[in-house]
């Protein structure tokens, strides 16, 4: 395979991808109800890139979007001191909530889901595009 051809190849499987997540984010952040402005949503936004011998992503979004999918943030720290936790427990005691805050996995599971198939995808490309480029050798030696 050309190095172009294949450093094309690969920013067109990113970009694929990347649109697929992208998509599928937004679509589960709508099934969970994530966001009151959709200012978060709004801001997903990607970018392929030549790098050196190859081809890098950069998925961006509002950093309050992580911390809604790992269920952290507005006085629920992840694995926070310990003064804090009881002061929270304490508090949630006396109001009657429920402590912590529960994780919607908007970005975990769409991002890590659809990976396995980029990567099959760069695979079986690889090896469909070896066989072509063999078979032409073959049939020019002919």
């Amino acid at each position: 395979m050309n190095g172009d051809l294949k450093i094309t190849f690969i920013q067109q499987s990113l970009a694929e991808y990347m649109q697929s997540v992208t998509e599928g984010m937004r679509l589960a952040a709508n099934r969970l109800k994530i966001g009151v402005t959709d200012e978060g949503i709004a801001s997903l936004s990607y970018n392929v890139l030549q790098s050196g011998e190859g081809a890098a992503a950069d998925l961006s979004f509002k950093e309050y979007l992580r911390m809604v999918d790992m269920g952290v943030g507005r006085g629920h720290p992840l694995g926070g001191l310990a003064s804090t936790r009881s002061a929270l427990e304490s508090l949630n005691k006396k109001t009657g909530k429920k402590s912590g805050r529960k994780p919607k996995k908007f970005y975990s599971k769409t991002v890590y889901g659809k990976l396995s198939h980029l990567q099959g995808k760069l695979l079986y490309g690889y090896t469909e595009a070896a066989v072509a480029m063999l078979k032409e050798q073959m049939q020019a030696n002919n």
